[in-house]
């Protein structure tokens, strides 16, 4: 399967932007699950005396919100794609105008901390 076609779909239409999106969203949230089991390990093993690794899970914790977030805006960009592309795409200036203005609100909901 090319990776420009619907996983499972049972065709081979191709992704559109708004796909994209959605499969950042699925990254972004098991990513925060991952960051979590180690938050929760880094915590015990805090507990247990290891020095340096409350440090690590309250990291761990930031970069969880950080992917959280970038799971939220991901998720309302996909639909503000398909809501553009419901009323005609980019041919209607109108709903590309305003999917543009939403694009921006949306980059500036994303993290600003490099978390590095």
């Amino acid at each position: 399967m090319g990776e420009t076609e619907h996983a499972g779909a049972g065709d081979a239409s191709p992704m559109t932007f708004g796909d994209y999106l959605r499969l950042y969203v699925v990254w972004a949230q098991e990513a925060a699950g991952v960051l979590a089991d180690a938050a929760d390990l880094y915590g015990k093993l805090a507990d247990r005396g290891m020095s340096g690794l409350a440090d690590r899970r309250d990291e761990t914790r930031r970069a969880i919100e950080y992917m959280e977030q970038v799971a939220g805006v991901n998720a309302a960009q996909g639909i503000a794609h398909d809501e553009m592309m419901a009323a005609g795409g980019s041919g209607n200036s109108r709903a590309y105008v305003e999917y543009e203005a939403m694009t921006r609100r949306h980059q500036a909901l994303l993290p600003k901390d490099a978390l590095g």
